[in-house]
């Protein structure tokens, strides 16, 4: 085979190899506070079964009346279903038990530890396991937090911290 052969053969193959894998811009999840964890009991207003993260809508309401839109992030749905997850695993209206990291920037955003499914089964993803730190409700967060400005100097996409508080 001839050195001109090799090189576009070589170069053919890149080009397929990088069509086969589309890029995107990640976050990865160095944007969510491993010094606190938040729990509560939410009713779910929708379930994306998306890629590249599934995502658990619910909404709250603090002391003052306020409606806050929340978004837990989780990993995408191949990773979820080594752990017992599907597609129909959360319904709207389903009352639940979340356990998540908060945003840094103190949106109402976080990262999925475990949910309690209204039939008692615990279902997690596999995260890097930190102890839980300073533990708190989403009503206690939403006092401490909420009336901080959100940080926005963090990626804009659907599922960032910083992004829009409406669905």
């Amino acid at each position: 085979m001839s050195l001109k052969l090799r090189n576009l053969s070589a170069i053919c193959i890149l080009i397929i190899s990088g069509a086969a894998n589309p890029v995107s811009a990640h976050h990865g999840v160095a944007w969510y506070d491993y010094s606190k964890t938040v729990t509560g009991k939410v009713t779910v207003a929708q379930f994306e079964w998306t890629n590249p993260h599934c995502k658990i809508y619910f909404d709250t309401v603090d002391s003052r009346k306020v409606l806050r839109h929340w978004i837990v992030e989780m990993h995408p749905p191949n990773a979820l279903l080594e752990h017992g997850w599907t597609r129909q695993t959360l319904h709207p209206g389903d009352e639940v038990s979340l356990t998540f990291r908060p945003a840094k920037n103190h949106s109402t955003t976080g990262l999925l530890e475990e949910v309690t499914l209204p039939n008692g089964i615990t279902l997690t993803q596999n995260l890097l396991l930190l102890p839980p730190g300073e533990t708190m409700s989403i009503q206690d967060w939403t006092r401490r937090f909420a009336s901080r400005p959100a940080i926005t100097n963090l990626p804009t996409d659907r599922a960032s911290p910083s992004s829009k508080s409406d669905r």
